[in-house]
């Protein structure tokens, strides 16, 4: 929402006044008794004051926030800097590669495009959990011998699951080939 400039400054203007302990419209004193006297007026008016000249400041454009900088793409070249560590999750995994991007504002590799590739190449299959109905990932037959297989783990509220974890060799494998996957040309 943008503001009228004009009707702003007059409102700055009379919150000004006011917190100087001036009548608004004529700019004189005020009575010693009016409520434009009480210290919490005084300092409600003073930091009205400051939220218009961020207003003003901002050329006169009221939003809830600022609006986001545009993600930079991810830089595929720095995947030539990739060296395993260890044997782990998909999320890990990509947080590592966003990582050698050395670049805050670069846009991550979603887990939904590695996880869905590898579930047409094969390599993982959903099906449905008989307890909670929800659609789990399994790894295959493929899938483990494209380097992926499955791990019992325990939450911080003592619930066991299972996640798939990824190997040194399928990690590398899709170091090697993430361009063609995001892109979908493999």
């Amino acid at each position: 929402m943008q503001v009228d400039m004009n009707k702003l400054e007059v409102a700055m203007k009379y919150v000004e006044r006011m917190a100087d302990g001036k009548n608004p419209v004529k700019n004189i004193a005020v009575e010693d008794d009016s409520v434009l006297n009480n210290p919490n007026v005084i300092r409600c008016m003073y930091f009205i004051k400051d939220v218009l000249a961020a207003v003003k400041e901002n050329g006169g454009i009221i939003a809830g926030k600022a609006p986001k900088a545009p993600k930079t793409p991810f830089p595929f070249e720095c995947l030539s800097n990739f060296r395993y560590v260890e044997d782990t999750t998909i999320s890990h995994f990509l947080a590592q590669l966003k990582e050698l991007a050395q670049d805050p504002n670069v846009k991550g590799i979603k887990i939904k495009t590695v996880t869905g590739w590898l579930t047409l190449k094969g390599y993982l299959v959903y099906l449905q959990d008989k307890y909670t109905g929800k659609m789990q990932p399994e790894v295959t037959e493929a899938g483990t011998e494209f380097g992926l297989y499955m791990n019992e783990r325990t939450s911080m509220r003592g619930e066991t699951y299972k996640s798939i974890v990824y190997s040194q060799k399928a990690q590398e494998f899709i170091v090697a080939h993430l361009e063609q996957i995001v892109n979908k040309s493999i």
